[in-house]
């Protein structure tokens, strides 16, 4: 587990090193894998994304991590947590798995639960929100069942495929998180 900075039984989570930039920009321009992000919209290339890349850990306000498999230790996904604010202690958390052969099998679930614990233990976060494309039901469920609640709708929010589609509000607190 090469740089692993916290794990968890199937994957780990490490900060991205430059290797991994070949697959990252490739996934961003995957329209399968951003249907539901908001990558996707400017093509990513291997440049962008390491200009990204250089800049991705001095900003202290997002803590963004590769997920890797323990088995493999194959680059399969990012998570992160996003305008992080330590004096309101909260922040967004987003997920993507690349690689399409991991899709619903736990990775994400792990991935995301894993993050939690850390932003709520080790930063000292009280809440955590998501925002979810509505037809995006696997990421919704995944938020339901690690205990978010819904906490309202923005309308037609994000436009894609022709259409605006609604983004669900989803929040945590830390005392309804079931570790």
């Amino acid at each position: 587990m090469l740089n692993a900075f916290i794990t968890g039984e199937k994957i780990y989570l490490r900060p991205f090193c430059e290797d991994d930039i070949n697959k990252w920009y490739l996934w961003f321009n995957d329209e399968e894998v951003t249907k539901y992000s908001y990558h996707g919209v400017f093509p990513a290339t291997y440049h962008t994304q390491k200009e990204f890349f250089y800049r991705l850990y001095s900003d202290k306000t997002n803590l963004q991590l590769a997920i890797v498999t323990k088995k493999n230790n194959i680059l399969i996904g990012t998570v992160g947590l996003h305008q992080i604010n330590f004096l309101h202690q909260r922040a967004d958390i987003s997920i993507i798995i690349g690689e399409k052969n991991y899709w619903n099998k736990g990775y994400a679930t792990e991935a995301v639960k894993i993050l939690i614990k850390h932003g709520f233990n080790k930063m000292n976060l009280h809440r955590i929100t998501a925002g979810v494309v509505e037809e995006n039901i696997a990421s919704l469920s995944l938020f339901l069942k690690l205990g978010f609640k819904k906490e309202g709708i923005l309308r037609e929010h994000k436009f894609a495929n022709n259409k605006f589609s609604n983004v669900i509000q989803l929040g945590l607190l830390k005392e309804e998180f079931i570790y």
